[in-house]
């Protein structure tokens, strides 16, 4: 009785074990027809894109308005390095006053 536990066990995971890579084999699949369409579309994109700027059409963006630049400028200057406020003193001994 023992062995035929044992059997259905290995029966009952071979089951499992094979259900299971079908249905990677499945997903994978999927993944690999939309990775691909994706790359198709993108392919196709670049191409229009190349074709536009040969021929010449390239459509220009809008230029920024004055609020986009304001903004740009306050960036611009949050980013420049400035020093700090305090001055850092060391004593004789090293320590910071």
């Amino acid at each position: 009785m023992r062995w035929a536990t044992m059997y259905l066990e290995i029966a009952l995971i071979s089951l499992q074990t094979l259900v299971l890579t079908i249905i990677m084999i499945f997903f994978a699949r999927g993944m690999a027809r939309t990775i691909l369409t994706a790359l198709l579309e993108l392919e196709n994109k670049i191409a229009s894109a190349i074709q536009k700027i040969m021929e010449g059409n390239i459509e220009l963006p809008d230029p920024p308005n004055p609020i986009q630049q304001m903004i740009v400028e306050l960036m611009m200057n949050n980013m420049k390095k400035k020093e700090p406020n305090i001055e850092l003193v060391r004593g004789d001994d090293g320590k910071f006053k």
